[in-house]
């Protein structure tokens, strides 16, 4: 028989949680799905003991990003702070859930765990975790590019690249976790044998929450090259080519919607959180934007910021060999196309200092002035060295270069006029996202469209271009980031579905019946429509740029045959 004294859930509040790169964010959503609280620690201003530049640390040597492990600590125990300065009712929140940015990793030591499975409410939360906690005082993050020689050693180990990206859904890159792990047994043998668990960014916070280590889930834990992503297990093969006993210091990966467990009493006593507040696994940021904009297909999410980024949303494992195949977070048996693009937002910076002296407002009246297309002139501008393809450098074309030529591997060293710098660029750079698009299994059909977020969504102009580069419509999402609210919106998921959907007694079944327990998106699909519509294709743009996207791929060819391997190991950078 249910105990339970009320089935009325109305003042349950759900909290998610986003530590990312440069800040640690919290909302706080109520029964109806509306934001009631939100707060943010930015590292670089709210930790400056830190001393970190867009929260990576600034000590860290060529080629190496690093960030401490306290400073996340710390930032979480100021957020909770701020949140009940605020008003916060800690008590009603009923589940937590998670998001944290990729491929960075926490190295424990078995203080660190003992000091994790005791936690003291009588101190703050930062103040129980020293540089004796983590075998790696500042651990390697995402951006790091000095793993590049390890890829190759792993994917020589399991049989070559196809070997590798059959079993992973990826290739080896220098920003994922195995790789990682690799260089620090190879650099730091001593090191890795003293460490007793290896958390990824996500499950690190799982782990804070719950006060002890806390798994791997699938979707992020697909994002290592270390699971298999048809078994839902690490590999054999793969752990064996990464470093040795790795097995025991991960752990057995566990289903995204899986509880991590009750929230730890350290939390109860501190912030008095319900001691029945449940932890829901934590997943990356980009398993959990597309919670957050409860994605279909025939959409595609195109990230614009410091790093650009293609999220796609597909039914069945797709063949990608330039991209990352992740698990979906919410729907099992379904898989996430993840493709990064290096030269984002930077690159677009760096033009707008060198052609306008950094002012957006005179770089879109350069734009407005030449028509789609440029005239033919289009350029690949790769300051650092790219993922897909591996190339860097740059390589103007007008529309008279024949690609067979010569001439065509040379390019231009300016365009006749200086007013087609800005455009050449831009266009260069969207179609580039087109071609890896396209290759990755995108079909631009009417019914496509693009959602578009980072920082570069404020531009207009840049956004006309996306949706006439890839002739669909391009929308924008209103309110709070999508890696946020897909956080919360899990932790509401988790408790209807652990708590609310999951009493079959007869006391239940008499007063609300037996009904079929909804999906995350039937669940959600009751929510209004936060998408805008910002731009729309412009008439037979497709005439214009289909021709010059077939320019580009070839482009970007010469530019990967006329970047040495000398380049790909010692410039990665």
């Amino acid at each position: 028989m249910c105990h339970r004294l009320s089935k009325d859930y109305s003042k349950n509040s759900y909290l998610g949680l986003y530590m990312g790169l440069e800040r640690l964010e919290a909302i706080v959503i109520n029964s109806d799905l509306e934001v009631t609280f939100r707060a943010v620690v930015h590292y670089d201003v709210d930790l400056p003991e830190y001393r970190t530049t867009n929260g990576i640390s600034q000590d860290a040597a060529t080629n190496e990003f690093m960030a401490n492990p306290v400073m996340y600590i710390k930032a979480l125990d100021i957020l909770f702070n701020c949140l009940e300065s605020q008003g916060a009712k800690l008590n009603r929140v009923a589940a937590i859930g998670g998001a944290a940015h990729h491929y960075g990793a926490v190295f424990w030591t078995d203080l660190g765990f003992r000091r994790l499975c005791g936690l003291n409410p009588m101190f703050r939360l930062h103040e129980q975790f020293t540089d004796d906690t983590f075998e790696m005082v500042s651990s390697p993050s995402w951006v790091d590019r000095a793993s590049i020689p390890q890829c190759y050693d792993m994917e020589d180990d399991v049989g070559g690249v196809a070997a590798m990206v059959r079993i992973t859904g990826a290739k080896c890159f220098g920003r994922l976790t195995g790789p990682l792990i690799r260089r620090v047994y190879e650099e730091s043998p001593e090191q890795y044998e003293r460490t007793v668990r290896i958390s990824l960014m996500s499950s690190f916070l799982a782990s804070l929450l719950v006060g002890n280590i806390g798994s791997i889930e699938f979707s992020d834990g697909s994002s290592m090259n270390l699971l298999d992503l048809n078994e839902k297990a690490w590999s054999e093969e793969c752990l064996e080519a990464c470093a040795p006993n790795l097995r025991q210091r991960l752990m057995q990966p566990i289903a995204s919607n899986r509880l991590q467990g009750r929230i730890a009493d350290y939390f109860v006593s501190r912030w008095n959180f319900r001691p029945d507040c449940m932890i829901v696994s934590t997943t990356g940021s980009s398993a959990s934007m597309v919670t957050g904009l409860n994605l279909e297909e025939n959409v595609l999410v195109l990230f614009l910021s410091q790093a650009d980024k293609m999220l796609i949303h597909c039914k069945q494992r797709p063949q990608l060999e330039d991209a990352s195949i992740i698990c979906h977070p919410v729907n099992i048996d379904e898989y996430i196309g993840l493709i990064l693009i290096r030269n984002g937002c930077l690159v677009r910076e760096a033009v707008c200092r060198e052609i306008a002296n950094g002012k957006w407002r005179l770089f879109n009246e350069m734009l407005a002035s030449t028509p789609k297309g440029n005239a033919g002139n289009i350029e690949v501008r790769l300051d650092k060295m790219e993922c897909t393809p591996e190339a860097r450098g740059r390589l103007r074309w007008n529309s008279e270069i024949n690609e067979m030529s010569d001439q065509a591997l040379r390019g231009l060293e300016n365009f006749e006029d200086l007013k087609y710098n800005a455009r050449a660029v831009i266009e260069g750079q969207i179609m580039h996202r087109r071609v890896l698009a396209t290759d990755a299994g995108i079909k631009l059909e009417s019914i496509t469209k693009i959602i578009a977020l980072g920082r570069c969504t404020r531009n207009q102009h840049v956004l006309q271009i996306v949706a006439d580069v890839f002739n669909t419509p391009v929308y924008i999402q209103e309110g709070p980031s999508p890696t946020l609210l897909g956080a919360a919106f899990r932790a509401r998921y988790a408790f209807y579905e652990y708590r609310e959907a999951n009493c079959n007694c007869s006391r239940c079944n008499a007063c609300w019946g037996s009904q079929p327990k909804l999906s995350y998106a039937e669940f959600f699909k009751h929510l209004p429509e936060k998408l805008k519509l910002i731009a729309e294709p412009s008439p037979d743009v497709e005439a214009i740029y289909g021709p010059l996207t077939d320019r580009i791929r070839s482009m970007l060819r010469m530019l990967a045959a006329r970047t040495s391997i000398n380049e790909k190991l010692i410039k990665y950078k």
